[in-house]
């Protein structure tokens, strides 16, 4: 063993010895039932656990559903560990953070349940409802992969950012920002879960015959039969200007210019430069989009548009100091 490993070693173990000493012995039980210690992977390297994850930001009115399907309230600090899952009312905005540093955005609407593939010991987000963007840190191997499953396949990730949504036609939409994204149409997606080992496998595990890979800035319709192609996705709109900020219930205009081949635009809110924190969203069939209700802030704007297939094509981040003038009763 070299020194640096022993240095890492060291490391993953004062890490563990750091989180386990300041417990009594009563008190053990319960923090195991919630966390999960950190491991050496097959690579000498300190891992920490994906499960649970932690309500990192929360807009609007949301719910944690545990394994019987009951459901609380869900609050900012809140964990959900595996086979509990997350779901979002009309008009909220969920970002979790899981233990290895990947992080998801749950728009509204949506409904996911996390769970663990204990074959390969990683994370999987079993996408019910909605849609789910993911932010995945890189992997250091083919096999070592964050999953999202979908009624239609199975995404395997190494790094990247990428949306995924089910449709109401029983298929589901992909859209690769970065990095790229295995989509296996065959796997069997409900099948359930095996007993955990506690370490990824040491044998990379064999890529399935009719696994396509979908690159940056392309998008995937998955439908149960058929050739699966990846296409395209449409540029970012470009913004052209903003306009209504005043009047006693101001509405904020964002005006952009008509782009090519787009059926529907998207325009969200946030706070923070990563979009973990948004505030809302509005969708519109013409190239200008209203806002209404939202403070005076430094907000970061992102715009995308939809082409014909309802795939969402790449974003453009705008900032801007949002400051709405009232008008003063005389």
């Amino acid at each position: 063993m070299t020194s640096l490993h022993r240095h890492r070693l060291g490391s993953c173990l004062l890490l563990v010895v750091g989180l386990v000493s300041p417990l009594t012995q009563s008190a053990s039980a319960a923090f195991f039932d919630s966390k999960r210690l950190p491991y050496i992977d097959d690579h000498q390297q300190c891992r920490g656990q994906p499960l649970p994850a932690t309500v990192e930001h929360l807009t609007g009115e949301a719910w944690k559903l545990d394994r019987k399907g009951n459901q609380v309230a869900l609050e900012e600090g809140m964990t959900v560990d595996e086979q509990e899952g997350v779901k979002t009312s009309p008009s909220a905005f969920v970002s979790l953070s899981l233990g290895d540093g990947s992080r998801i955005v749950l728009p509204s609407s949506s409904q996911v349940t996390l769970r663990l593939n204990e074959e390969l010991v990683v994370p999987q987000v079993i996408l019910e409802q909605g849609q789910v963007e993911s932010y995945v840190i890189k992997r250091a191997s083919d096999y070592d992969r964050f999953q999202i499953v979908t009624p239609v396949g199975v995404l395997g990730v190494r790094g990247t950012h990428f949306r995924v949504r089910n449709n109401d036609n029983g298929q589901s939409l992909i859209e690769v920002l970065n990095g790229q994204v295995a989509v296996d149409r065959g796997e069997d997606a409900d099948a359930p879960a095996k007993k955990r080992t506690g370490k990824p496998l040491a044998k990379k595990a064999e890529k399935p015959a009719d696994e396509v890979q979908v690159m940056a800035r392309q998008g995937l319709r998955i439908q149960k039969e058929g050739k699966l192609t990846p296409i395209e996705l449409l540029p970012a709109p470009q913004l052209l200007g903003q306009t209504g900020q005043t009047g006693p219930a101001p509405v904020w205009q964002l005006i952009m210019k008509p782009l090519h081949g787009a059926t529907r635009y998207r325009a969200q809110v946030a706070t923070d430069t990563d979009f973990l924190n948004i505030k809302q969203e509005q969708f519109s069939s013409t190239p200008e989009i209203n806002f209404s209700g939202l403070k005076a802030f430094f907000y970061h704007v992102r715009l995308s548009a939809y082409d014909e297939q309802g795939l969402e094509g790449e974003t453009g981040v705008y900032d801007i100091f949002y400051y709405p003038r009232t008008t003063r009763v005389q």
